[in-house]
């Protein structure tokens, strides 16, 4: 009997001392490593929400001696440092919400080509009209649809700022819905498909949100554990069933291809940690850029399209 080590009964039975338990199994198998090298029999169990390395009891005193040599020659590493909030302000969203009102006024009221011109078609997408993916962006087919489209592309914009800043908030979800509706004319790329509507942005802003949150539990954890990603990406795969499949009008395929289209620039946007090292300069700058970006795609679709 060793009493100076907790006791834990093993598989077959017998009993084992406890030599030292981990939060995650894989500190557990680091350690186990030095008690391999000594060629001595050991097991990894599971303690409750933790991990046991468990010797014989005959044994436990001289594999406590070198782990603790080993802990004491291992680097301490320093905890990596929660990402600090962005710099933001409120007007970036009051300026989104004018800009695509300013669009959906111009298709009221502007030259009847205007939607033909702009609307995303698979076929011509396909045929190398890019800039339709962008410009498709900016149509509604009523004020219900933009709307819809507002109130939550907004809400999930402004869980984005504190983590990307303006600019990059506004560039990300752009490109990224111009991405998804990029997939999407794949997606359809032998029959003819026809979507206008920010609302792969809008999925795409979410996506960004979902990757964003998953490269933050990447960086507050020093081991992975998959059960940390089940929020974010369980609540982002439930607004998409929720909000983005309905009838034959809502065009599904786009949402899912905007919300995958969204993960990676929120993943690496996180993790760089674009928002809080970016100088304020930068991001007004790159906010503009989104706009200008689809000026630019709507003189394209006015001149080839």
């Amino acid at each position: 009997m060793n009493p100076g080590f907790p006791e834990i009964a093993g598989a077959d039975g017998r009993t084992l001392a406890v030599v030292g338990i981990y939060p995650t199994r894989t500190e557990a198998y680091d350690r186990s490593l030095v008690v391999l090298a000594m060629e001595i029999p050991h097991w990894i169990l599971r303690h409750g929400e933790q991990f046991a390395l468990c010797v014989e009891p005959a044994q436990a005193e001289a594999v406590a001696e070198e782990l603790a040599r080993f802990e004491a020659e291992r680097p301490v590493r320093p905890p990596l440092p929660e990402p600090v909030p962005a710099k933001f302000s409120p007007f970036s969203l009051w300026m989104c919400a004018w800009i695509m009102i300013g669009f959906y006024a111009v298709e009221i009221v502007g030259p009847s080509w205007w939607v033909d011109r702009g609307t995303a078609s698979s076929r011509a997408i396909m045929a190398g009209h890019w800039w339709l993916a962008f410009t498709a962006l900016t149509l509604h087919a009523d004020p219900g649809h933009i709307g819809a489209n507002l109130a939550a592309g907004l809400v999930y914009a402004a869980f984005l700022l504190p983590i990307l800043g303006a600019g990059w908030t506004w560039l990300f979800v752009l490109l990224a819905g111009g991405a998804g509706n990029l997939l999407n004319a794949w997606g359809y790329r032998d029959v003819e498909h026809l979507s206008i509507g920010a609302s792969t942005s809008v999925f795409a802003a979410l996506g960004i949100l979902v990757g964003a949150q998953c490269a933050m539990k990447v960086l507050a954890l020093r081991a992975v554990r998959w059960r940390e990603f089940l929020l974010p990406v369980g609540a982002g795969l439930g607004l998409l069933a929720y909000l983005g499949v309905g009838d034959q009008q809502v065009d599904y395929m786009a949402h899912f291809f905007g919300l995958l289209a969204g993960l990676p620039f929120g993943f690496a946007g996180a993790w760089l940690r674009l928002g809080s090292r970016t100088p304020r300069l930068v991001q007004v700058l790159l906010a503009w850029i989104a706009p200008a970006f689809l000026a630019l795609c709507w003189l394209l679709a006015a001149r080839f399209s």
